[in-house]
């Protein structure tokens, strides 16, 4: 069982920030039940960070939202059928290479009737809708039962990028943030409060139109999240070149030139161990102080 303990380094959460000092915890909470990228990855290396691929839980008001559904999402879902109301909850798929979509099919709430989630996602590089992917990937051999298997009541929708929409009283705006996997990045906003989640982004900085979309969607978000530490540089190659600019140090970038308050990295490698990333952590918070390297566990 992965230790969701806190790391040993400080977070500028463990003081009332300013810019949140006006949202009561009853208003916005947000909780990482996964951090990692490509596969779960549950090592004694990765003990302090997590090991589950990503899903993160957002409250706000009376709304729920998931961004992705990766191995996360399991755990998620065994908390939820504690519950002994029906569960109403929006899921907000970035894009569906594995590592957001694997913890669908084992997300209990999904299977029990009464419960509702409406699904959104945009199209795939291949052209497939969110629900052809999340039904591919339950078909046999890949895996036991069909999604026509899940008794609760599933709605779909296929967003266009740009897009704009609402969840109750939260309005939610969508761009395509990498054109390589259509992945899509999310600026939801309640009552003053914005949160954008933005992962998947290039490795590299966008053109200049794209930078320019992405600095507007992030525009003063009281939270940014950011694909921030995963490296293919670092995954693929031991040794990285001295002048290649890492992830993490774009989305400081975006986070200073779009003035966003907070800033948490998240999506890491299988290969950053927690050692790895404390030391990432240091250097993150060197850049910029209200910045946090997201592990399992972690709620705001």
């Amino acid at each position: 069982m992965i230790n969701t303990a806190r790391p040993p380094i400080a977070t500028p959460y463990q003081k009332e920030s300013s810019s949140l000092q006006r949202i009561t915890p009853t208003d916005v909470a947000v909780k990482f039940w996964g951090v990692r990228g490509s596969v779960p990855t549950p090592t004694a290396n990765n003990q302090q960070y997590g090991g589950n691929t990503v899903c993160v839980e957002v409250i706000m008001g009376d709304q729920r939202i998931i961004f992705d559904s990766g191995t996360g999402i399991v755990n998620l879902g065994q908390h939820l059928q504690q519950q002994q109301e029906p569960i109403n909850a929006h899921i907000l798929f970035t894009h569906t290479q594995w590592d957001r979509i694997q913890g669908f099919p084992f997300f209990q709430p999904a299977f029990t009737p009464h419960n509702h989630f409406t699904l959104y996602g945009g199209t795939a590089p291949n052209g497939a809708s969110i629900k052809h992917c999340l039904t591919d990937q339950m078909l046999q051999p890949h895996f036991a039962m069909p999604l026509q298997n899940m008794l609760a009541n599933l709605t779909f929708q296929t967003l266009m990028s740009p897009a704009t929409f609402q969840i109750g009283d939260i309005s939610v705006e969508s761009i395509k943030i990498n054109p390589k996997t259509e992945a899509l990045g999310y600026r939801i906003s309640y009552r003053g409060y914005t949160l954008v989640y933005a992962t998947d982004t290039p490795s590299k900085h966008a053109d200049a139109e794209l930078f320019s979309s992405f600095l507007k969607l992030a525009d003063k978000a009281d939270l940014l999240i950011y694909d921030g530490t995963y490296s293919d540089l670092t995954y693929l190659h031991h040794h990285a070149a001295a002048d290649t600019v890492q992830p993490w140090e774009i989305g400081i970038d975006i986070a200073k030139k779009a003035n966003v308050k907070n800033l948490v990295l998240v999506h890491h490698s299988p290969v950053q161990t927690d050692t790895a990333l404390d030391q990432l952590q240091e250097k993150v918070q060197s850049r910029f102080a209200s910045a946090q390297i997201a592990y399992e566990g972690m709620t705001l």
